[in-house]
């Protein structure tokens, strides 16, 4: 786990967007949980910066997309793919979030890879 920023920072509601071991990581804070993805809608591979939550959904402001913030599931939007979720926890004043690896760089590569016909 990384340290994530101080857990005052992410307010009911709304998040932060910040790059961890080279990939974008968002945490929100939705009924008091926290909850974290990497930051990369799978529609059109965007980065998710929106950190203002539309009611229980995560917006990707590219496309229009939005994503449960609970499960990561797309709710509306022609993303079919879920967010891919990550380990969060508070602890001490601070927010520490799960280390993406290796295996995730290479998903993001293999989704915004062209598809043969």
């Amino acid at each position: 786990m990384a340290r994530f920023t101080k857990d005052a920072v992410i307010k009911e509601g709304s998040g932060r967007v910040k790059v961890v071991n080279g990939v974008p990581v968002i945490v929100v804070r939705y009924n008091g949980r926290l909850y974290a993805y990497v930051a990369v809608c799978p529609h059109a591979y965007c980065v998710l910066f929106d950190v203002n939550l539309r009611g229980s959904m995560i917006h990707c402001a590219c496309h229009g997309e939005l994503f449960n913030v609970e499960t990561g599931e797309p709710t509306k939007g022609l993303a079919k793919e879920p967010l891919m979720k990550l380990s969060v926890e508070a602890r001490g004043g601070e927010v520490f979030v799960e280390v993406p690896g290796s295996d995730v760089l290479e998903r993001i590569v293999d989704l915004t890879r062209p598809k043969s016909p």
